[in-house]
């Protein structure tokens, strides 16, 4: 028991061979960066018209129920739909994805889901028929984090599209920057 305890007294560990490549400002920009997200088209029914954005702040937060979060700048139109409690979609995209991807992340299109073909589900949700898989959600929830609202939002239902794929992964080089 003593010798087992020793292994975890600090003055027996020597870390002679750190070096890191980026420090301060430029260093913290590269290691939040490389923390991974997927990519997920979001969107809403907001005043009888679809909207839909490109999102990466998007981590499963609870299991019972089922819970995610998801963060949005302060600017974005989808966030008026999350405010009042509605509902919206998270269409995951996969790894394949990349013509849903392109539409999405242009930032262009006022329906961004206008030239995908939608399945119906019963919630009036925009759910993409070649997306990897879809959840429904109503929001619960929010909190301000700086320049970003954080969202929390309980998953209603959800499907799997594909049993083959991967989800579309994204490693930023700059943790301050989509």
């Amino acid at each position: 028991m003593v010798a087992r305890n020793r292994l975890w007294r600090s003055d027996l560990l020597t870390f002679t061979h750190v070096h890191s490549i980026l420090t301060g400002e430029e260093g913290l920009k590269a290691a939040l960066g490389r923390i991974p997200s997927g990519l997920y088209a979001v969107g809403a029914t907001l005043e009888g018209r679809r909207t839909g954005m490109l999102c990466s702040f998007v981590e499963q937060a609870g299991f019972e129920p089922p819970m995610i979060s998801i963060s949005l700048g302060k600017d974005r139109p989808l966030r008026a739909v999350l405010e009042h409690g509605g509902l919206f979609a998270v269409n995951i995209l996969g790894s394949e994805d990349k013509k849903i991807l392109a539409a999405f992340a242009s930032g262009r299109e006022e329906d961004p889901f206008a030239s995908f073909k939608l399945l119906d589900n019963g919630h009036g949700l925009p759910q993409l028929a070649d997306a990897l898989a879809w959840l429904a959600c109503r929001c619960r929830g929010s909190v301000a984090a700086g320049d970003h609202v954080v969202y929390v939002a309980e998953v209603m239902e959800g499907c799997l599209h594909r049993e083959e794929g991967e989800p579309m992964i994204r490693v930023r080089k700059n943790g301050f920057a989509y």
